[in-house]
Order: C-alpha cells, then sequence, then structure tokens
C-alpha cells in the first residue's frame, strides 16, 4: 500500500511539472496578446485611470497563471527530477504521434490548451465577451464535468472542428465583410457555435448525465452574465468584445434603468 500510495505521488508530481509549463507558456500568450490593447490614457470618452484599461484583467489572469505554472512547475521538479521531465516530454511527443491512442494525461493536456487558446486568440476577441466567455467555461466543464476519457476525446474534436469551421469564417473575410452591414454578425455566427457545441455535448453526454450537464450550462451562462455588469458599470473595465449581449445590457443600464432626462 505505502509503495502505491509513492507511485501515486510521483505521477503527479510529474503531472504538477508538465501542467507548470502548460500554464506558465498560456499566461504569457495571455500577457503579450494583452500589450495590443489600449491602455487607459489612449481610452476616449472613458475615465482614463489604470484600473479602467482593457489589458488589467487579461494582465491579472495571464500574470496569474505564469505565477501559479510556475510554482506548479518547481513543485513538481524538485520532487521528480529532471530527467523524469525529459521522459515524461519524450512520451508524451511520442503520443502525440499515435492520436488515435493518446494517453489521458497528453488527452487533458490538449483539452486544457486548446479550449483556452483558442478562447483567447479566436472567439474573445471577436465575439461578445457573454457568448466567448460562456463557451470557454461550457467547454472546460463539459470535459471535466464527467471524468469520462472517452466523452473528453469526443467533446475535444468537437469543440476543434466547430472552432476550425469559425476559423474559416474569420480567415475568409467574410466575418468582415457581414459586420460592415451589421455590426453585430460575428455575434450570431459565435452564437450559433455555442448553440451546435451545446446540442452535440448534451448528445455525447447521455440522458444519464443530462441533469449534471444542464447545470453546468446554466453556471457557464450565470458567471459572464453576473460579472459583465460588475466589470463595466462598477468597475468601468471595457471589455475586450462588446457585442449583441453587451448592447442590450447597456439599454437597459442606460434607457430603462437610468434614462437621461431632457
Amino acid at each position: 500500500m505505502g509503495e502505491e500510495a509513492m507511485l501515486e505521488k510521483g505521477r503527479l508530481r510529474k503531472v504538477d511539472t508538465f501542467m507548470g509549463i502548460l500554464f506558465s507558456v498560456v499566461g504569457a500568450a495571455i500577457v503579450i496578446e494583452a500589450m495590443s490593447f489600449p491602455t487607459g490614457k489612449a481610452l476616449s470618452g472613458v475615465r482614463n485611470d489604470w484600473y479602467v484599461a482593457p489589458a488589467l484583467v487579461p494582465y491579472v489572469i495571464g500574470g496569474g497563471l505564469v505565477i501559479m505554472g510556475l510554482a506548479l512547475f518547481i513543485v513538481g521538479l524538485k520532487a521528480t527530477g529532471s530527467k523524469v521531465l525529459v521522459e515524461s516530454i519524450k512520451s508524451t511527443l511520442a503520443a502525440l504521434s499515435r492520436m488515435r491512442r493518446l494517453p489521458p494525461t497528453a488527452l487533458r493536456f490538449l483539452g486544457v490548451t486548446g479550449v483556452i487558446a483558442i478562447s483567447v486568440f479566436l472567439y474573445i476577441p471577436r465575439v461578445d465577451f457573454v457568448l466567448s466567455a460562456a463557451l470557454f467555461l461550457i467547454g472546460l466543464m463539459s470535459m471535466f464535468g464527467f471524468d469520462d476519457d472517452r466523452l473528453l476525446k469526443r467533446l475535444l474534436v468537437a469543440f476543434a472542428s466547430l472552432s476550425a469551421v469559425f476559423l474559416v469564417y474569420v480567415a475568409s473575410g467574410l466575418d468582415a465583410r457581414l459586420g460592415e452591414g451589421f455590426y453585430f454578425a460575428p455575434d450570431v455566427a459565435g452564437g450559433i457555435i455555442l448553440l451546435v457545441y451545446l446540442s452535440l455535448a448534451g448528445a455525447f453526454a447521455g440522458r444519464p448525465r443530462l441533469s449534471r450537464f444542464l447545470k453546468f450550462v446554466a453556471l457557464s451562462f450565470a458567471v459572464p452574465l453576473v460579472l459583465v455588469p460588475i466589470f463595466k458599470y462598477l468597475l468601468y473595465i471595457p471589455l475586450p468584445h462588446e457585442g449583441g449581449i453587451v448592447a442590450m445590457m447597456d439599454y437597459v443600464r442606460f434607457d430603462i434603468l437610468d434614462p437621461i432626462q431632457e
């Protein structure tokens, strides 16, 4: 029993090392992308305090991921040593060359990396923040909320395939042409992607797990619907992309709850 516990602890420490590298890379990518966002001084029509800059939240999230990733990496490396790290990287690369036989650890790595990277670089800059945040959350929760590697693989393929369709939509310039005539066109496309993924994920989860899946769906929408008004109307922090859902919030906030008296 003691030997099995030691083996399990060693396996978890290897995972810590691997995930530490992942979190650090993703965090650094978020920080680099945030450098292109306008600072508080560059904004017009908005208070020029540093805490209202659109780059603030990505800087905090990215910096936090880098710090946590480095901490995980150091803890894992101290427990396993550099030799084990090299062996783990070699085994993962070998597994990636055999996509049909991916081990669970490599599959989870692809799931976390893929959802975060696709959301940060594809959806969040172009689709209404409420919709893109909901897609990000339901992607992670549906993949990792059931502890089923077979379901994770099917959902990962579905998420990647739908994202590839959206990428073609963006790369072809169709989003720009449609956006010239209808500003919320990217939101419609993103909403369709979200609805299709929800339908596929619900079908893949099956009836026995439908109740839990619906809770994930409710939570994925509730979080951005609560946080967006706090960031926008209380903290005055502009969002990466304010589309149709945020426009409706603006209508409720300024035209219904606090209309300008003429």
